[in-house]
């Protein structure tokens, strides 16, 4: 299950929100420069609602340089799991900055940190009371997955079109190149019982060769609906209020 929902998180068009991300941001005076947005998202298995998702993207002003933070959480109540992800990458797509953490009854953190300097990648891993520090080569060519839902946005997948992105995955540590085979425009069943107009598309992943999603787009690449058929799992976009709601009282242990 969490496996599942972690490469869900890091899948990159699971990161779309209802503005699009801008370059034109440099554009702007120093008042304007922070650009956002953010999603939320309801999970359901098997028909029920286990958790929710939050995606956001902030583009703040570090010392006169911009960069990404890309920041994902993911409550699962069944489990009392919640997953985060924070990235840190320039407006470019290089990747700066990552923070992985899980917290599951009974009260068991693990936290993984990486922070890329001069091409190497240094990471610190804390878990079960044991702390593992590994350096390893980072490909300059792999961009953030903020970058790469970014031009997904830019350059909307349009209908019988291949494409596949290469991105670093927080979770693993590891490069994953993302192919996406788009089909044709189809009427989608939404969370409100009302049908869309959307792009169907096949998203599998490098790390997880085996694992198919099907991510519904509308016109503009914005995500409405995923589907993983192998773990009777969909997911909804959908407001913050409606995401929350059913889990007001839950609580990390």
């Amino acid at each position: 299950m969490q496996f599942c929902l972690m490469l869900i998180s890091t899948l990159a068009v699971s990161h779309f929100a209802s503005i699009a991300y801008s370059q034109q941001a440099t554009e702007r005076t120093p008042a304007q420069l922070s650009e956002s947005r953010e999603q939320w998202r309801m999970l359901y298995v098997g028909g029920k609602n286990i958790g929710y998702v939050h995606n956001a993207v902030n583009t703040v002003d570090r010392d006169g340089r911009q960069v990404v933070v890309n920041q994902h959480a993911s409550v699962i109540a069944d489990t009392h799991t919640k997953i985060m992800i924070q990235t840190e990458e320039t407006i470019d797509g290089d990747v700066l900055f990552f923070r992985y953490q899980v917290q599951n009854r009974p009260s068991i953190t693990t936290r993984k940190e990486g922070r890329v300097v001069d091409g190497q990648l240094q990471i610190k891993t804390e878990a079960n009371g044991r702390v593992a520090t590994i350096s390893q080569d980072f490909p300059l060519d792999v961009k953030g997955p903020a970058y790469a839902d970014r031009m997904l946005l830019q350059h909307p997948l349009k209908a019988n079109e291949t494409r596949t992105i290469t991105t670093f995955d927080p979770r693993s540590a590891k490069v994953d190149t993302i192919r996406f085979e788009a089909r044709d425009y189809e009427n989608t069943l939404l969370m409100d019982g009302t049908e869309k107009r959307l792009l169907h598309v096949l998203v599998t992943h490098s790390i997880s060769p085996t694992l198919v999603f099907h991510e519904f787009f509308n016109e503009d690449g914005e995500s409405w609906k995923t589907t993983v058929p192998s773990q009777d799992m969909v997911v909804y976009t959908t407001s913050r209020e409606t995401a929350l709601k059913p889990f007001r009282d839950f609580k990390i242990p």
